[in-house]
């Protein structure tokens, strides 16, 4: 299975959250999704209070490492459901799950596990 990458708005919401774990990719000044090569360093998101030109590059980590950094850092638990009506397979949907208090909202039905839990991780973030 491939790993997919996180959208700019999403890595920006993500930054804006204070993610900062190491990533292999990240969105350039242009919006340009990069790959860092073998034998380079990490992508990391500098300080929100830093001016320079680096601050307007985006780590991108993969999907399934933001769910997890949601989950640990920010106790908000992810999770992609599929509907089943009349024994026929819907779309999927995310579960967004506040750890604190039990609190459950959902995200929009999408045709695809990736987009699902892309549009969960979103609702995840703005509702923070």
């Amino acid at each position: 299975m491939e790993m997919k990458i996180t959208s700019i708005e999403t890595a920006r919401l993500l930054r804006k959250h204070r993610f900062n774990e190491p990533t292999t990719s990240y969105y350039d000044v242009d919006g340009i999704l990069r790959t860092i090569g073998e034998g380079e360093a990490t992508c990391w998101n500098s300080p929100a209070h830093d001016k320079s030109i680096r601050h307007k590059v985006y780590a991108a980590p993969t999907l399934a490492l933001a769910q997890k950094w949601l989950r640990e850092k920010k106790h908000y638990d992810v999770l992609v459901d599929r509907d089943y009506l009349f024994g026929k397979v819907g779309k999927y949907f995310a579960k967004i799950i506040r750890l604190k208090d039990g609190a459950i909202s959902e995200a929009m039905h999408c045709r695809s596990y990736e987009k699902a839990l892309e549009h969960g991780i979103k609702k995840a973030l703005r509702t923070m």
